[in-house]
């Protein structure tokens, strides 16, 4: 076996054993390379876990980072349950439920993240679930049904949208939503009522996709956000990364900071308006 082969065998088998760690239970990225540690007496960086991670979503293994751990949400091979099975599972659950023994509910709502990790057709959560606001349960539902919505805000101004997720962070929880021609993050806090429309999404509005290069010692430390994955590793050890969701302002002021090492690649649009943008504060120094 060729030096090079050996190295892609052991990479492969990297991956495969961070999705094993996954389906057992949901981990921190620091939790994830301490596992390596124990295991295999060698440590990773954060950057090589992350390799890792986007190489089992770009198998189609749906893994998103929510409460600050990353979790398998739905595996593309999922074990088709019965209708009996699936009742099962809800009896439980609404027993756990009404005993209201706060034990007893986390312990079930463990099991059905497990469960939902392997079922083609997810199972609810219980009740002691984070998302317990009316207005984001029905955004969720939105999302399902691909259905728009009218969001009316407690200063009672509203607006008709088309519902993207419910992005749930360390400390707060978003609504993301496309409006005009742009993605925007909402509050909950600010939000009076949540109403489904009859009216379908339009597929074409599509939240941007904005590529961008990192280059040099950047690209060795870069921290990857929620909403972004390496699409591809250059030969020079560059970095293209893919960045979906982010306010515009707030990511051409993060590029911004990057200086040289940071090169925005796509759309042509967000670069003609980065260019315009660096014109524009440049003016301030002149």
């Amino acid at each position: 076996m060729t030096k090079s082969l050996s190295k892609v065998n052991a990479a492969s088998l990297k991956v495969l054993y961070t999705l094993q760690l996954l389906f057992e239970r949901d981990l921190t990225m620091n939790e994830l390379i301490k596992y390596y540690e124990l295991y295999h007496n060698e440590y990773n960086s954060n950057f090589v876990m992350s390799k890792y991670i986007n190489t089992c979503r770009y198998c189609g293994i749906d893994i998103k980072k929510i409460n600050n751990k990353y979790q398998i949400v739905n595996f593309p091979i999922g074990i088709g349950f019965t209708n009996n099975e699936l009742s099962l599972f809800s009896e439980l659950k609404n027993c756990c439920e009404k005993m209201k023994i706060q034990h007893l509910s986390e312990s079930m709502q463990e099991l059905l993240n497990k469960i939902n990790r392997r079922a083609e057709r997810p199972i609810s959560p219980v009740s002691t679930s984070v998302i317990k606001d009316s207005n984001i349960k029905t955004f969720e539902k939105a999302c399902l049904l691909s259905q728009k919505v009218k969001i009316t805000f407690k200063n009672d101004e509203s607006i008709q949208c088309e519902p993207v997720e419910v992005s749930i962070g360390d400390d707060k929880i978003k609504l993301i939503v496309f409006s005009g021609n742009n993605s925007k993050e909402l509050s909950p806090d600010e939000i009076k009522q949540v109403r489904i429309l009859p009216q379908k999404s339009n597929n074409k509005f599509l939240p941007t996709t904005v590529l961008f290069e990192v280059k040099g010692k950047l690209a060795k430390k870069y921290q990857l956000r929620d909403n972004e994955e390496v699409m591809r590793i250059l030969s020079n050890g560059d970095l293209v990364i893919k960045n979906r969701f982010e306010d515009k302002t707030k990511l051409f002021h993060r590029l911004m900071r990057y200086g040289d090492n940071c090169k925005l690649v796509s759309p042509k649009l967000y670069v003609a308006e980065m260019k315009e943008f660096i014109e524009e504060t440049l003016k301030n120094y002149a």
